[in-house]
């Protein structure tokens, strides 16, 4: 049958690009009075929290994105509330730099615990929703294009996206003690998303 999921894909992708896009646009040094070279390295080095928060948080969307790639390449058709799972994603996505912006903020500040409670946690959110739209195509095998191969890769994906949303939970709970712990196992997770994705992908072949 021919595949019907062009709208969706384009449109994903879009969002996902704006996301991307926004993670960066925050990111600069405004202009200041008795501006000299040495104060400017400072400031830049001052920045390290932004620059970091920002490379988290782009290796994060980029890695969602290739997983929501893997999950479109199942799709025959997609139905109503498909539709809707997948824009409860891209909702989330696209407000991803409000977070990420916090953490760059105040991170140097008494609310730094605040700040990575609330980034690990809207991390964790995003993978809840790509969990929640896997459920929903499982639950739609009419939508698959080859029903019996896909259901076990997504039975896969889902076990280390329950597994992603305990570790997420344990990094907001951390944030409290060690906001920086918390940092650090955000930072773990794009990779283990990003090897969990690889092994996906071979599965596809």
């Amino acid at each position: 049958m021919e595949k019907q999921t062009g709208r969706l894909e384009a449109f994903s992708d879009g969002i996902f690009g704006v996301a991307i896009t926004l993670l960066a646009v925050e990111i600069g040094i405004k202009e200041y009075t008795g501006a000299s070279n040495n104060d400017l390295w400072q400031k830049i080095l001052e920045k390290w929290p932004e620059y970091f928060a920002y490379f988290n948080s782009f290796a994060t969307v980029l890695l969602i994105w290739m997983g929501h790639n893997q999950v479109i390449k199942h799709l025959r058709a997609t139905n109503h509330w498909i539709i809707l799972l997948n824009g409860l994603v891209l909702l989330l996505v696209v407000l991803f730099p409000f977070p990420t912006r916090m953490v760059g903020t105040f991170i140097y500040t008494d609310a730094r615990n605040t700040a990575v409670a609330f980034y690990a946690g809207f991390t964790g959110s995003i993978t809840i929703s790509m969990y929640l739209l896997n459920l929903g195509i499982i639950n739609n095998k009419k939508l698959l294009i080859s029903p019996e191969k896909s259901l076990l890769w997504f039975n896969t994906m889902m076990r280390g996206q329950l597994a992603g949303i305990l570790i997420y939970a344990i990094a907001v709970i951390s944030a409290f003690y060690s906001p920086y712990l918390a940092l650090g196992i955000t930072f773990m997770m794009w990779v283990f998303w990003a090897v969990k994705t690889q092994d996906n992908d071979e599965e596809l072949r």
